[in-house]
């Protein structure tokens, strides 16, 4: 045997090694779960007791009976909100970020702003914006103070415009990095020469950098959709009876009905949406790719 086909064996032998691990990882944590949850979402309930099967019954039901189908279109929409609010707040920070902010010590200062959120915990976030949109709370006692009001309002908070606010703050960081990212990787010679060119600013923002950063504002609204659109702890203290959301119902499904088929389909019709959406943002990302 030639030292050239040892030496090729070997290094087989050390890739299998490095990837040994990782696809592990993989397997255990993804490919069994979500065989698990399929295995579940074709079986039945009898008495609170799970009865294997080969049924797609579970799964039409999601789109047939209520309400499974209207609770989903409503957690869609509160999601779909709350990608266009984290954008719209995310892009000026993010391309601040990239084309505005020179110095290394403002970058930091900034990037420490948008990543201090996340270190308070969830809880206490949505907390914060229960204590702000209360009866009782900040948002109240600037109207009363200013006499907008003669009373507190309760139309503020236990209402989809409450969890989508909440939901905007919380997530609205993950829009600003993927976009940044994503501006970032614009070189600033691309846009000296549309300047030298001719192109006035609003040109090269509309023509030029808004289409280069398309792939990270559909990164971003992707993001900020799956999050938002799967949240539980914003409806149960911020929402009401109008804005409970796909994934209480999923929680309701397995602690109170334990109806696990019902709620694995349910499960799997959400990880379905979310591989459409990757799809749907690799296809734009590769056009975009090939267009520019």
């Amino acid at each position: 045997m030639s030292d050239a086909t040892l030496a090729m064996g070997r290094d087989r032998r050390q890739l299998l090694l490095w990837l040994a691990p990782p696809l592990l990882w993989f397997a255990v944590f993804m490919v069994v779960p979500y065989g698990m949850l399929f295995y579940y979402s074709l079986g039945s309930t009898d008495y609170m007791t799970f009865k294997p099967g080969f049924s797609l019954v579970n799964l039409a039901r999601v789109f047939q009976t209520e309400p499974y189908l209207s609770v989903l279109i409503k957690s869609a929409r509160i999601g779909a909100l709350t990608a266009i609010g984290a954008t719209i707040l995310a892009y000026p920070v993010a391309f601040c970020l990239a084309f505005h902010t020179r110095s290394a010590r403002s970058k930091f200062i900034i990037y420490l702003l948008v990543i201090v959120p996340w270190w308070a915990a969830y809880l206490v976030k949505a907390y914060a914006w229960k204590t702000i949109l209360g009866t009782s709370g900040i948002l109240n006692a600037v109207l009363l103070n200013l006499h907008v009001i003669s009373e507190p309002m309760t139309l503020f908070l236990y209402n989809q415009f409450s969890v989508v606010l909440t939901l905007v703050y919380i997530f609205t960081p993950f829009s600003i990095l993927s976009i940044y990212a994503q501006l970032d990787r614009i070189p600033t010679s691309m846009l000296e020469a549309s300047s030298n060119l001719g192109a006035t600013t609003f040109e090269t923002l509309t023509r030029l950098v808004i289409p280069l950063s398309l792939p990270g504002v559909v990164a971003g609204g992707i993001i900020t959709f799956a999050l938002a659109t799967g949240d539980f702890i914003a409806p149960a203290l911020v929402g009401g009876p109008d804005a409970l959301m796909i994934s209480n119902v999923v929680i309701n499904l397995l602690g109170v009905a334990f109806d696990w088929p019902m709620a694995a389909s349910i499960g799997i019709v959400v990880i379905g949406i979310g591989t459409a959406l990757i799809s749907v943002a690799q296809y734009l990302e590769h056009r975009a790719q090939v267009r520019y």
